[in-house]
């Protein structure tokens, strides 16, 4: 499980965009 900020989650499609903590956008 990714852990860092979370910049968008969408609901609907039941995914999201994390933004980790060591920079790397996954």
């Amino acid at each position: 499980m990714a852990t860092g900020t979370v910049k968008w989650f969408n609901a609907e499609k039941g995914y999201g965009f994390i933004s980790q903590t060591d920079g790397a956008d996954v």
